[in-house]
């Protein structure tokens, strides 16, 4: 454990990530010692907690089905941080691993689709049968981001383009690719609307964040988080699309009311039939406050805020989760209005700071002195490559099917298919199952991506070589499947 410049021992927090799912009505939270999901609507619980022996750095969840992707993180990680487990919490135990030959910084799930970002490429596999999609190239992404659109029968997926400060939009129904020039500094924050339509992006300045339009690739909208420079750590939409909400390490929500398509309209008969005087006294306010829009309303209550996302099926409530002055992992739920204050609906301590022999004193001169938690890293936090090729290890895993629950509130049960009541060919299946190493096709939408890269993306796509390219299949060999609870 460090010392700082006092002599004093720096606290470490045992909460290492937290992540809403596609919804916003629960939470995922990942320590130092497991893993746990919290329930937030219409009441709050704590639903699942699984005691691992490591440290999970990432927790994504299916909506409030049982399947999960997981990624070992913290001093002791319970997988290896280049690894995704697949994780069904009904046995509860992994049920399929994805590896990678560098650390994974982000994953998405969506019903028919699961993407990994990593620090120059984004993956994205087939969920039923974890086959190869596509594979798409980055900047330097070193912060994970990754979107994907969920309400959608045809995916949408955002992340860095090649370029710095780009972002590119995958269109995998339209087999077509849209490129936005969002910032000219590296991108810090990135948000993507359930029906893939519109996309919020930030900068590493963490003043401005843009919302554009993807059919067009336009600009519609700029906000204003502030004039200091901030590290913004989410943007997360409504379901509605009528709010955006954006967390930073200044300890401040920020709450944006997003145009409607009636609003731009007025706005733009408004500005024809307005008078010369007018359109002066119009151009001088924007030249000296600019058309970015400030917040309705800003959310306080968390230091350190992680994750934020408007709660599901609620009116204008927000959650935010991260750290509280003292390392603990809180979640704070808050009903907000538009030129109103907050209020705080709910308040919780998710998991205690991994130090307890603190004396008041030091925790009063530590807050005194603006000291923020220290997470543990991953002892391979710091390289990039650290395996030899991308696998894929099945563990038994035929295929996935979804079941239609009743009510939108309950759990989604997944459950297996066998390949002879999938209708796959038998020879596939048993050159799967046989352990083969082949190389994966790619889709006509990553060819066409693929034509259009630079020299240093070839430089790179040869660095990994075919082999890094290639997948294996291992079966488990204890005949598991994935039961509905």
């Amino acid at each position: 454990m460090e010392e700082d410049a006092f002599n004093e021992a720096a606290a470490q927090s045992s909460l290492l990530t937290c992540a809403f799912n596609q919804d916003g009505g629960c939470l995922a939270v990942g320590t130092t010692s497991g893993f746990s999901v919290h329930n937030l609507h219409p009441s709050y619980a704590r639903t699942v907690n699984r005691e691992l022996q490591g440290g999970i750095g990432l927790v994504e969840m299916l909506f409030r089905c049982n399947l999960m992707a997981l990624v070992g993180g913290g001093p002791s990680p319970q997988a290896p941080p280049h690894r995704v487990l697949i994780w069904d919490d009904h046995i509860p135990k992994e049920i399929g691993e994805l590896s990678f030959r560098q650390v994974v910084l982000q994953v998405r799930l969506r019903k028919d689709a699961i993407a990994v970002a990593l620090r120059d490429r984004v993956y994205v596999y087939h969920l039923a049968d974890l086959s190869l999609r596509d594979k798409i190239y980055t900047a330097d992404n070193v912060h994970g981001l990754l979107c994907l659109s969920t309400q959608i029968q045809d995916m949408v997926l955002a992340c860095p383009s090649v370029t710095t400060g780009h972002v590119r939009v995958e269109l995998y129904g339209l087999r077509k690719t849209v490129l936005l020039e969002a910032h000219e500094s590296s991108l810090r924050g990135l948000a993507l609307t359930a029906d893939g339509t519109k996309v919020a992006t930030a900068s590493l300045k963490g003043t401005v964040i843009r919302l554009w339009d993807v059919a067009s690739a336009t600009c519609l909208q700029e906000f204003r988080r502030g004039v200091e420079r901030a590290t913004i750590t989410c943007l997360s939409f409504s379901w509605d699309y009528k709010w955006l909400a954006c967390t930073s390490d200044k300890g401040t929500a920020h709450v944006f009311e997003v145009d409607t398509p009636e609003d731009r309209e007025e706005k733009k008969k408004e500005e024809a039939s307005s008078s010369i005087t007018q359109m002066f006294f119009s151009t001088v306010r924007r030249s000296v406050e600019g058309d970015a829009k400030k917040s309705v309303c800003q959310v306080r209550g968390v230091p350190h805020p992680q994750a934020c996302a408007f709660v599901a099926e609620a009116t204008n409530l927000l959650a935010i989760a991260g750290w509280d002055a003292d390392g603990n992992g809180v979640l704070l739920i808050s009903e907000f209005q538009e030129g109103a204050e907050a209020r705080r609906v709910g308040y919780h301590v998710l998991c205690q700071s991994a130090v307890t022999d603190e004396s008041d004193e030091e925790r009063r001169r530590r807050r005194l002195r603006g000291w923020t938690p220290q997470v543990p890293q991953t002892p391979e936090g710091g390289r990039l490559y650290v395996g030899e090729r991308v696998e894929i290890d099945e563990k038994g895993m035929d295929q996935i099917r979804f079941e239609e629950g009743d009510d939108d509130d309950e759990f989604v049960a997944v459950t297996t298919v066998k390949a002879e009541e999938s209708g796959e060919s038998k020879s596939t299946v048993d050159g799967l199952i046989s352990g083969t190493i082949t190389t994966p096709v790619e889709s006509p939408q990553s060819e066409a991506g693929s034509s259009s890269q630079t020299t240093d993306e070839a430089a790179r796509s040869n660095l990994s070589g075919t082999v890094g390219d290639s997948v294996r299949t291992e079966p488990l060999g204890d005949g598991s499947e994935i039961q509905s609870p």
